[in-house]
């Protein structure tokens, strides 16, 4: 097995994580914000795992659309800057 392998993920489909996030929302463990913080710190994680030079000032590109997923890409974003 080679080191520099990621661990297997579950991936899951739209419908199952928009189903998993209004769980945990309508639980009231947390917020639909404190999830899209969430989601963008892990994207720039990654980004800084994977791909450490697009941590520089000027190296990265984030292309946002409307809805819950463009909000990610703000703090993904945001995040970079």
């Amino acid at each position: 097995m080679c080191d520099d392998v990621a661990p297997r993920r579950e991936i899951l489909t739209t419908r199952q994580m928009r189903a998993v996030e209004g769980a945990a929302i309508e639980s009231g463990s947390v917020t639909g914000a404190t999830l899209m913080q969430r989601a963008g710190a892990g994207v720039v994680n990654e980004m800084a795992a994977l791909w450490p030079r697009l941590l520089q000032p000027g190296r990265a590109v984030v292309l946002c659309g409307p809805g819950n997923n463009g909000g990610d890409g703000y703090v993904v974003a945001r995040l970079l800057a």
